[in-house]
């Protein structure tokens, strides 16, 4: 049975989400801590708005699953205590309620922000963290798998993702319009905080190489620099810089105008830039931009006002997708639920599969006497032989009728640990004397392998002389 808690945004703010956050070296002990003979597989799920554990319990007894969920919050938080809190704030999730909610993740319809295409890479990042931990197992791969399929399902198939998500990346694609192309334009970010960062990451991804970043603190304008191949200014000179770029977008939390209309007037006549065409993109509230640099030749202003029409129009269209990505999870969820339902189909004719690529390997090998060919020659051949049989087994599942017998069966048959031990050889009892006669015909028959002689025929002493 799949399993599930859950700690998001939905029902717990940041500072109750900090208290179950876990460290890279927490959640290495969690991964090898989290399973037992029950619990077989796991995999935690850890974003700035959720943390989720997922897990693979080897029983649909609703007394295990629930003593497994107990288990599993005491080895996350280390405590019964604490585990006992974190149960009573988090979401619990069993079945194909918990297989469609991280496939839902996935498509960005769970997201704080409908369509948040960093989820992907997130979920993805998490799937490679309980693989290397060797925590994930057949089904948690195969729940990943399916989750990111659907996630990239969505991104290609609709419009969920389209548009932009903040108003930093708005605010530079709506410049890279206004020019046509960024990749001649010296862009000036003004704030190096979230919104910044985003609309120089936005600028850099359109083809912007010639970017400058200006700051307060200096050396966080240098990473973000750094991160977008641009240069770092000081704050003291951000109107010189201004006079002398294309676009100028100020995204910090100043109560006051960072950009006056007196400091860049004075910088551009003493730039000679006085006329030229300049972008001025003010991202922040209150604005810091001073609004009668529009009296200045060449200046256009943009504001949030004029941004927000464009970041509505996209909103609608990712809410219009919905419909069409609920779709495209359900069709995932529906493959996987029919995977898992498969399962004792596959457990039943395991031994089977393992007993006949055995021979196949061995008699292709030494054919071939290439281990790589004889490997996957096998597999080929397994495969075909067992088309037939598989498709007999699931239909039988379809049908709900139950494997135990077919199971045993071929367990008995081709597995090597569930064979009967085979049974003592006694000595033969003393046999009757048997007639001169008879023994002598014994004598007489001829002497062959076990494997070539024929069944023989009973001959009566009278037979016989």
């Amino acid at each position: 049975m799949l399993i599930s808690i859950a700690i998001d945004f939905r029902q717990a703010d940041v500072a109750t989400r900090e208290l179950f956050h876990l460290s890279e070296e927490r959640l290495t002990q969690l991964y090898r801590t989290a399973r037992s003979e029950i619990v077989t597989e796991a995999a935690l799920i850890s974003t700035c708005n959720r943390t989720e554990l997922y897990a693979w319990v080897d029983s649909d007894d609703p007394k295990v699953v629930d003593r497994a969920v107990q288990t599993l919050a005491r080895r996350w938080m280390r405590t019964r205590g604490e585990g006992d809190k974190l149960l009573l704030t988090a979401t619990r999730r069993i079945g194909e309620e918990a297989a469609r909610h991280v496939v839902r993740i996935a498509a960005g319809l769970e997201s704080q922000v409908l369509g948040d295409g960093q989820i992907l890479g997130q979920l993805k990042a998490a799937y490679k963290r309980a693989s290397r931990g060797h925590s994930a197992g057949p089904v948690l791969h195969r729940l990943f798998e399916t989750a990111l399929r659907a996630g990239k399902r969505v991104q290609t198939e609709t419009s969920l993702t389209a548009g932009r998500n903040s108003v930093g990346a708005e605010a530079a694609i709506t410049a890279n319009q206004r020019f046509g192309n960024l990749e001649n334009a010296r862009c000036l970010l003004v704030g190096a905080g979230k919104t910044g960062a985003r609309a120089a990451k936005q600028l850099h991804k359109l083809g912007a190489r010639d970017i400058v970043i200006v700051n307060r603190t200096f050396e966080t304008a240098k990473d973000l620099s750094k991160f977008v191949g641009g240069r770092a200014a000081p704050f003291e000179t951000r109107h010189v810089e201004a006079a002398m770029a294309d676009v100028v977008i100020v995204a910090t939390g100043s109560e006051v105008p960072v950009i006056t209309a007196g400091g860049l007037s004075q910088a551009r006549e003493a730039c000679a830039a006085s006329g030229y065409a300049l972008l001025l993109m003010d991202l922040s509230l209150p604005r810091n931009i001073d609004p009668r640099v529009t009296e200045q030749a060449g200046i256009t202003l943009v504001d949030l006002d004029t941004l927000h029409q464009p970041i509505l129009t996209a909103e609608t269209m990712r809410r219009d997708a919905v419909p069409v990505a609920n779709g495209i999870c359900e069709d995932e969820i529906g493959s996987f639920m029919q995977w898992v339902a498969n399962m004792p189909a596959r457990d039943a004719i395991k031994p089977l599969r393992e007993a006949l690529e055995d021979v196949a390997r061995r008699e292709v090998a030494f054919a071939s006497k290439d281990a790589g060919v004889a490997e996957r020659t096998a597999s080929r051949i397994v495969a075909k032989l067992l088309a037939g049989p598989m498709a007999a087994l699931r239909r039988a599942v379809q049908r709900g009728e139950p494997l135990d017998a077919q199971a045993m069966m071929l367990l008995e048959m081709f597995s090597p640990n569930s064979a009967p031990e085979p049974r003592a050889i006694r000595a033969p009892r003393a046999a009757a004397p048997k007639p001169v006669v008879e023994q002598t015909a014994a004598q007489l028959l001829p002497q062959v392998a076990p494997r070539e002689r024929r069944p023989s025929m009973v001959l009566s002493p009278e037979q016989f002389t």
